[in-house]
């Protein structure tokens, strides 16, 4: 309860927050090197669910979940299920120790009762947003999530990054949910890093989920100070070329 009171006030500070993803870390030495990255400064730990259906891989279920909340109990667990029919699944997850449980849209044909239902179990509701789904899918519902995950890749493809839809998505998603006075965490996944980091927050990201450039640094603080410190120099350290502009002026 408390980490969720905690991460629904900060939702409106404008603070970055580093949500390193579990998928990226290594499983023979799982519960170091994720109290590596929570030491490094990690406020969220991301832990990316794939059924081989929804999503065409294959990754991990609620025991892994479980398996580690003991060991972080003031670590903000963020589950992205990538599953078909999410609402036979929130119970498993809540008990294994989530506290965001986020969902595709197209995987359920009942988005809004998935979502109050996760809210009734308590925890804070999330959509996921696949570059080829439109904000039209949730413009609907959109006072009633807690984080809105814009993927920057198709999960389980892998492939090119669709960084343009990803700003036009992100900068249009803040006009919607200024127009009707709601602050959702917006948060990008998918091959973020220090260099498409500044992009991604000066066109409104405030969550990055960040795996192998953490998970496979040396110096993870380093990593995540590499994020944080995209944050602060933003608006500024955007490449000056003509695509770069034009990416975001014209959103």
């Amino acid at each position: 309860v408390s980490r969720l009171k905690a991460l629904r006030a900060s939702k409106g500070t404008g603070k970055v927050t580093i949500s390193p993803s579990v998928a990226k870390a290594n499983f023979l030495n799982l519960g170091a090197d994720l109290g590596a990255v929570v030491d490094a400064g990690a406020e969220w730990l991301h832990f990316s669910v794939q059924d081989g259906r929804m999503v065409p891989k294959i990754s991990f279920g609620s025991p892994i979940i479980a398996g580690t909340r003991e060991a972080f109990p003031s670590t903000v667990f963020d589950v992205k299920l990538g599953v078909i029919e999410p609402e036979h699944r929130i119970a498993e997850f809540v008990k294994a120790g989530a506290d965001i449980i986020s969902f595709h849209p197209e995987a359920t044909l009942q988005p809004v009762a998935v979502l109050n239902a996760i809210v009734e179990a308590g925890c804070a509701p999330g959509i996921i947003l696949n570059p080829g789904t439109p904000l039209s899918a949730i413009e609907h519902y959109i006072d009633l999530v807690d984080v809105v995950v814009v993927m920057l890749v198709n999960p389980g493809w892998g492939g090119p990054k669709y960084m343009d839809a990803a700003l036009a998505k992100i900068c249009s998603l803040k006009k919607m949910c200024a127009a009707r006075g709601v602050n959702p965490y917006i948060e990008v996944d998918g091959g973020v890093s220090s260099k498409n980091a500044p992009e991604l927050l000066t066109a409104g990201a405030n969550v990055l989920v960040a795996g192998s450039s953490v998970f496979e640094s040396e110096n993870k603080a380093m990593a995540i100070g590499a994020l944080r410190g995209a944050s602060k120099f933003a608006a500024l350290s955007i490449p000056e070329t003509a695509s770069s502009r034009s990416n975001l002026n014209k959103y």
